[in-house]
């Protein structure tokens, strides 16, 4: 009988197929450890499958019949996992490394991390959000009095954060951002993988929550893994919706883990911050040059967005 492998790369796809196809090319070309590929395609329209299927007859295809949503998605393929560890990984990403086994490798050294994830980085190599604190409402008042724009390199908290100075080693944080992000396969079997209540946003957040808080484990980024992410190619090309989705569940998630009470009153901090900046953008959309007047006045709308939904987000279940 084969022995189980090291790491199952989860890789959840909708309509990115040439992006899909460098994600696995990186897989298979860096990763140095025992592992599986499950692709789960949310009914794609675009030959995904097919692509995988041709190209990368290895890995496992699951194909949903309808859209299912990013959530659920993944919860289907991780059904299916016989790793040692699960590796989330985003279809809009590419492995630098040999990430797999670096967080692997993490794990294995350290029986207390129940998750990590690695440095997220963008095409012209700058940082990008790896990791972040809970939303909740010292973070909130954090975000009010802008704290973190005035002092990047303070420990003050900020639902995403940027490593500035990438760490020398790794370090503990709340959550990992959800595009790379490693889990113990025993304690997905034992707490589930994503909370359903989520459709899109705050699900990671969500699960390093559980983990931390029921099982004790905690959270770490480690940034000797290195991971380039487009960002927002797949289940992020939402505009106005996508803003109403990420406030919801914020909304979500400070309902389910604190009450009703203590969410309106972190939302009502979440509208004063982004309504200040609305003032600032609007202010800027008004005398920028021609050439940028759309992409200010885009900035400005969303701020205006972000204000509507921490007030009243979209309504849920």
């Amino acid at each position: 009988m084969q022995n189980d492998p090291t790491v199952t790369f989860l890789i959840a796809s909708y309509n990115t197929a040439g992006l899909l196809d460098e994600c696995l090319s990186s897989v298979y070309g860096r990763t140095q450890t025992s592992f599986e590929v499950i692709v789960v395609d949310d009914a794609s329209s675009d030959g995904s499958p097919a692509m995988v299927r041709e190209k990368y007859p290895e890995a496992r295809v699951i194909v949903n019949e309808r859209n299912m949503g990013f959530v659920r998605t993944n919860n289907i393929g991780a059904r299916q996992a016989r790793g040692k560890y699960l590796l989330l990984l985003n279809s809009d990403t590419r492995l630098l490394n040999d990430a797999a086994s670096i967080l692997a490798g993490y794990l294995d050294g350290h029986p207390n991390a129940g998750a990590c994830g690695g440095c997220l980085k963008n095409a012209d190599g700058t940082a990008q959000i790896s990791f972040g604190s809970f939303p909740s409402f010292p973070q909130a008042v954090s975000g009010a009095l802008f704290l973190s724009d005035l002092f990047p390199r303070a420990r003050f908290p900020s639902v995403g954060k940027r490593p500035i100075d990438v760490p020398a080693g790794a370090k503990v944080v709340d959550y990992i951002s959800g595009a790379d992000l490693m889990v113990r396969r025993s304690l997905v079997d034992r707490f589930g993988l994503f909370d359903e209540l989520f459709e899109a946003y705050c699900e990671e957040v969500d699960l390093c929550y559980r983990l931390h808080h029921s099982a004790g484990q905690a959270i770490v980024f480690v940034p000797d893994a290195q991971i380039l992410h487009h960002g927002g190619a797949s289940y992020g090309k939402l505009g106005k919706r996508r803003i109403g989705l990420q406030y919801q569940s914020y909304d979500k998630f400070l309902t389910k883990h604190h009450g009703r009470f203590y969410a309106s009153c972190t939302r009502g901090l979440y509208a004063w911050h982004y309504a200040v900046k609305l003032l600032f953008r609007a202010g800027r959309a008004l005398f920028t040059p021609a050439a940028t007047r759309e992409a200010a006045r885009g900035e400005a709308r969303d701020a205006l967005y972000a204000v509507r939904y921490s007030l009243a987000p979209p309504p849920w279940r």
